[in-house]
């Protein structure tokens, strides 16, 4: 990892793109003439430092004005892609610089310091100004972009703004796993990994389908902070992906007692106890084909799940009254549970039928006016009168099932 020296500057740096190069003004005065170089001039003079450092290895200035010199030559790349070899050489000249600096009793300690923030604030911003400029225009030059980032990150290896901007400068060019490289080099570059970089891995590594990754890395940011909706979110997500249905559940239910109005989190937590109920009934079926007695204990738990489903749902839905999908949602849970149940009739003895008959009639029924409900407002949806045929039909609604069936 970094030595401090460096992480303080980044993270003072994470909070605005652009600094000034004034603080700098009284430091570099005697070496600002070699901007005036040619290429050529510049490369005579690094040449002649690197000899001199042969006999002096511990200089600050010597390591100075072979950094300065370093980024001078830089600038005069075009292609930021071709200065990333000249600034790892500007990081060890400067940063070294800084530590011999900081152990002497010179005046000018801070003078390696504050160029490599410069250098790092000028390479970040004309990334950043890259994709402003030619998103206005309609044809952002990602790979530029991406390319100005990525040698801010090896100027302040451990800048984390830089990373950020980098592999969402690659997302955006649809290029995910470069994205993904990005970040996995910032976590082996920074020692403390900011929450919002895990975040975006673990995001990157979810959308990628590389569920478990996602979930260790959710899971070690969520210690960081469990007070992120989002982050909360995205490894419920990661959980639901891994289906892991109980994890995900747990800390849904922490999102809906924080944002109860929240239709996404509401009918997530009800769809992820209905996965559970089911479990829990297909957890049943081999015990009674192996013809085990089963009593009504047995399912106790199957139907406190799904009740608890049903509640969730209906608050979800008292509070967002007009969402469709939402009502689709409750109805085919409905008509899910019912044919869950249907499923065990076979293996239950006659006299513990009626009250599994029961539960199947009442979500059947349930679900009726839910469907009527979105078929009312979307009458070309051949699935929703799919739904209701076969609902109309099972609880011998015969006149109601002719016409559904005549919509199909």
């Amino acid at each position: 990892m970094f030595n401090r020296l460096t992480r303080i500057a980044s993270l003072v740096l994470a909070f605005g793109f652009f600094i000034s190069c004034s603080s700098l003004q009284s430091s570099t005065k005697q070496t600002n003439t070699a901007s005036n170089l040619s290429e050529k001039q510049l490369r005579e003079q690094i040449d002649s430092v690197d000899k001199q450092l042969q006999d002096n290895q511990q200089s600050p200035d010597l390591l100075y004005q072979k950094g300065n010199l370093l980024t001078k030559l830089a600038r005069k790349q075009e292609d930021p892609a071709q200065r990333s070899s000249l600034y790892s050489e500007v990081h060890q000249s400067l940063f070294k610089a800084a530590q011999l600096y900081r152990n002497s009793t010179a005046a000018d300690t801070e003078k390696a310091q504050e160029l490599l923030k410069v250098t790092w604030s000028n390479e970040h911003n004309q990334g950043v100004q890259t994709l402003q400029h030619d998103s206005t225009e309609g044809h952002p030059n990602f790979e530029r972009a991406a390319a100005h980032f990525n040698n801010a990150t090896i100027i302040i290896p451990d800048s984390a703004i830089s990373y950020k901007m980098e592999a969402k400068t690659f997302y955006k060019n649809q290029q995910p796993g470069k994205a993904i490289k990005v970040l996995e080099e910032a976590r082996n570059k920074i020692d403390d990994m900011p929450s919002m970089l895990m975040e975006q891995l673990a995001f990157l590594y979810l959308e990628s389908n590389q569920t478990e990754k996602a979930v260790q890395v959710y899971e070690e940011t969520e210690s960081f902070s469990t007070v992120n909706l989002n982050l909360l979110h995205g490894l419920s997500n990661a959980y639901i992906s891994a289906g892991d249905h109980r994890k995900a559940a747990a800390l849904l239910t922490q999102l809906v007692e924080r944002k109860p109005e929240n239709v996404i989190y509401g009918e997530s937590l009800a769809t992820e106890l209905y996965f559970i109920a089911k479990q829990e009934l297909e957890n049943v079926i081999p015990n009674m084909r192996e013809g085990n007695t089963i009593t009504e204990t047995d399912f106790s738990n199957a139907d406190s799940l799904l009740n608890r489903a049903e509640k969730q749902f209906r608050k979800t839905l008292d509070k967002n009254p007009k969402d469709q999908e939402l009502m689709l949602s409750f109805a085919r849970f409905y008509q899910n549970s019912a044919s869950k149940y249907q499923q065990l009739l076979p293996f239950v003895k006659q006299e513990n039928k009626v009250p599994i008959e029961s539960s199947i009639k009442k979500y059947v029924s349930a679900s009726i006016p839910l469907l009527e409900k979105v078929v009312g407002q979307r009458p070309d949806e051949q699935r929703i009168w799919q739904n209701l045929y076969q609902a109309y039909s099972f609880l011998g609604m015969e006149e109601k099932a002719q016409n559904a069936k005549s919509n199909l």
